[in-house]
């Protein structure tokens, strides 16, 4: 997809449709200053047709009005923002993300105006870089597998009537970089688990290396290797499949040393079957997307030499199924992390936070100052939390807080939730200095990231349950159903 500027008013601008905002309101809807931009004949018309067809610009609602007379356009879109008391600017990026659904194989391109800032809450180069989210995150499809039908249209052209300001086109060269790290997050868990092997993954990484030699190091531990580094835990997951292990190590280092290195750990467990305590049928059929930390993981550092981050930045991947066999874990097992605590294992379906436990461990170990975990860890997240907010814990406050504005303002919902100390408890094992499900049915996503947290030490660290967000049933305002790409935007906003 294309973002052009141009300096024509909007009736000059040839294309498929002409895009017009609108506010809802008791009466008529509030159309954008963009309508004034129309001649008075279109303008007469096109009020006309809204209210014969009652059309009210909720967010996301769309009125699509086909021009008759001679114009450089076929058609003017209203499209809906919602109460403009209610409206924040996530909204917009949202309402956008809707049409790009609807229009995508409808039209070839759309002109428009960016809002002003008397009418939205934020100035016009923040407003461009949303809209362009909207249309690309929106207009995503994951179609490796379809047959491609050669008569559609693809929506590929967005013109923006704009005089050519710097700040517009930095705006939409960050949005833009923003949504390839998420397109490749996405295409990531979107793909089959016999694609998105371990080994997939690691090469991907060692590719994104090799680009910027200067800045990014990467270094993949095989199987023996992380046995000799004392991975146990990570290779006792790993031991019931004849799929080779990975672990990856990915490194940016500015140009300039810097004392500050923040870890980013994704859980990577490409499929996950339950181990000896299996799935059901149902709750296995989306297990490919259990490596969506990982894809974070690396979906950001396919564009961190563009975002240029001043302080160092590392990427760590335990990757592996969780399958069944002659080899796999039982209930009674104990394994050693690489900071030498023991853990009980007491269900093989609470894999992923074993595996990460020697992620954390790793990372506090080559110097990290500060760590950021992600994982689809916990159904119980989504049993208080819903599929579309991922669950926040965190050690230090600061921390929490500019996770909290980065993910605000990415418009990816997080929510915070207790590291209630009195549960530590619940985590005890007879055998062991651990283990890795409690002893109660509740509080389950708490006391996973409990666990987590004794692998970090006194570091800034925080966990964010990804569960819900990260693979939706359905399609959203902003993606179509499976991988979502949740929460490469928001560490963007942070690397920033």
């Amino acid at each position: 997809m294309q973002f052009e500027l141009s300096v024509n008013p909007l009736d000059q601008i040839s294309g498929d449709a002409i895009l017009i905002f609108a506010y809802q309101t008791e009466r008529h809807p509030k159309l954008f200053s963009g309508f004034n931009k129309l001649s008075i004949k279109l303008q007469s018309d096109l009020t006309k047709a809204i209210e014969t067809a009652r059309f009210t610009a909720k967010r996301g609602e769309t009125l699509d009005f086909y021009v008759q007379r001679d114009s450089l356009v076929k058609s003017v879109i209203v499209l809906g923002l919602g109460k403009k008391e209610e409206f924040v600017v996530d909204d917009l990026r949202r309402a956008v993300g809707v049409l790009s659904q609807k229009k995508r194989d409808k039209l070839a391109s759309i002109a428009l105006e960016l809002p002003g800032e008397s009418e939205i809450p934020t100035s016009k180069e923040e407003a461009a870089g949303i809209i362009v989210e909207g249309f690309m995150l929106g207009g995503y499809e994951f179609d490796r597998y379809k047959a491609k039908d050669k008569d559609n249209k693809i929506l590929s052209t967005i013109i923006i009537s704009e005089k050519n300001s710097d700040l517009v086109k930095n705006s939409i060269k960050k949005a833009e970089i923003y949504c390839r790290a998420t397109f490749l997050a996405r295409d990531l868990v979107n793909e089959q688990a016999a694609v998105a092997t371990p080994t997939y993954l690691a090469d991907l990484a060692v590719g994104i290396a090799k680009k910027d030699p200067k800045h990014i190091f990467c270094k993949v531990l095989d199987r023996k290797e992380a046995e000799r580094s004392g991975m146990e835990a990570f290779l006792g997951v790993a031991r019931a499949s004849d799929t080779e292990p990975k672990f990856i190590h990915l490194e940016y280092r500015p140009d300039k040393k810097s004392k500050r290195k923040l870890a980013l750990v994704g859980k990577g467990i490409t499929f996950d079957s339950g181990g000896i305590n299996v799935k059901t049928g149902d709750g296995m059929i989306d297990m490919k997307m259990d490596m969506s930390g990982a894809a974070i993981v690396l979906g950001v550092f396919s564009v961190i030499s563009g975002i240029k981050p001043d302080f160092s930045v590392m990427g760590i991947i335990a990757a592996t199924p969780n399958m069944v066999s002659g080899n796999s874990l039982v209930p009674g097992d104990v394994v050693r992390a690489l900071n030498g605590k023991t853990i009980e294992i007491l269900n093989t379906d609470a894999e992923g936070r074993v595996t990460m436990a020697d992620s954390l461990s790793f990372a506090v170990k080559n110097g990290a100052s500060e760590v950021i975990d992600f994982a689809t860890l916990t159904g119980a997240c989504m049993v208080a939390l819903g599929t579309d907010i991922a669950g926040l814990f965190s050690n230090n406050r600061e921390l929490a807080e500019r996770i909290k504005r980065a993910a605000f303002d990415a418009g990816e919902k997080v929510w915070e939730l207790p590291l209630e100390k009195d549960y530590r408890e619940l985590n005890k094992s007879e055998v062991a200095d651990i283990a890795n499900i409690p002893n109660t049915r509740y509080g389950g996503a708490i006391t996973a990231a409990l666990f987590l947290q004794e692998f970090v030490k006194d570091l800034p660290w925080a966990h964010l349950d990804i569960a819900g967000p990260a693979f939706s049933a359905k399609a959203t305002d902003l993606s179509p159903k499976g991988g979502t790409g949740h929460g490469v935007r928001t560490v963007l906003n942070l690397l920033i």
